[in-house]
């Protein structure tokens, strides 16, 4: 029987958790270890500084006091005891399309699975009105049967985004590369009711590139997208070109 980890970013009380392991109990036995509250955009933080804690919340389902990559890691080596076939991320409640991944929690507890030799997936749905995260968990489920009969590639992971529609308005899967984001660029200074000076960062989604074979256009068209992403950051034309560098 396959074991698979599932973890997210918004907190255990998200309930696209549950619809998920359901869907996936036929493939494994499952457990979710997920962080105790909401832990979005904290990358690959992991708590270093204070200690961690575990509270069983039912038979399979943790609760953890850290973020997402400290789930993943406690979720594997301790509470599954370093027994896992799979680890899934998600499905988050929102995208995680192109650079969104350097910022996602919900990206950094797949990554860390992968750093930990563990196929594994972060799952989103690109949350509209329609809230449809039944297909979103099918789709997962159908990419994470894959995943265990192939497996994947050493120190890599996949980045799955599903479009927030009516199953009869899906159109498929399509294997893509990572796009380019827009994010707001402002910092706005306020006061507190004390007259003392704070700063807020607007990282809001403004837009995308929608080039042509990219996930941020991949879900435009109503596709869902699947994005092979490696651990080696190496820019491996740049490094040709330093060797040509002045550097003795």
């Amino acid at each position: 029987m396959k074991k698979i980890l599932i973890t997210n970013d918004d907190g255990i009380s998200a309930e696209p958790l549950d619809i998920l392991r359901r869907k996936l109990s036929y493939l494994g036995d499952v457990v979710i270890v997920a962080p105790n509250v909401q832990r979005n955009a904290s990358g690959n933080a992991m708590t270093l500084h204070k200690p961690v804690r575990i509270k069983k919340l039912s038979e399979n389902k943790y609760a953890v006091t850290g973020t997402p990559a400290d789930c993943t890691r406690i979720g594997t080596l301790t509470i599954m005891e370093d027994k896992v076939d799979m680890v899934i991320s998600g499905i988050n409640c929102g995208a995680n399309l192109g650079d969104d991944i350097n910022y996602s929690g919900t990206a950094a507890a797949a990554r860390e699975g992968a750093m930990l030799g563990i196929p594994s997936l972060a799952s989103s749905l690109v949350l509209e009105k329609r809230e449809n995260y039944e297909l979103a968990a099918d789709i997962t489920v159908r990419i994470a049967k894959e995943m265990l009969d192939k497996g994947l590639p050493p120190r890599t992971f996949l980045n799955l985004n599903v479009p927030d529609l009516d199953d009869t308005e899906f159109k498929g899967i399509k294997v893509t590369s990572q796009g380019i984001r827009i994010y707001e660029r402002n910092i706005r200074r306020r006061e507190d009711p004390i007259g003392r000076g704070y700063y807020w960062i607007l990282g809001s989604k403004i837009g995308g590139h929608r080039d042509e074979g990219t996930d941020m256009l991949a879900v435009s068209e109503g596709y869902a997208s699947l994005t092979p992403i490696t651990l080696d950051y190496t820019a491996a034309g740049l490094k040709d070109e330093l060797l040509n560098w002045s550097l003795d």
